[in-house]
């Protein structure tokens, strides 16, 4: 008889992609994907109100 492996894989809870823009002159960053996970709604919309202040604290200069 074979056994078989199973492997599970690691869900992140959120993914953040960033990019940059033009803006004027000004290249500015920016969000081009956000994407969050949970099974709780009310969980869901925490961590995403946390992956966007987290973005703004962002010291990228």
């Amino acid at each position: 008889m074979k056994e078989t492996e199973q492997t599970q894989i690691e869900q992140y809870k959120y993914m953040l992609e960033v990019g940059h823009s033009k803006s004027g002159s000004n290249h500015v960053l920016i969000i081009k994907r956000l994407r969050v996970s949970d099974d709780d709604l009310a969980t869901a919309l925490s961590a995403l109100q946390a992956a966007l202040s987290a973005f703004r604290d962002m010291d990228l200069s």
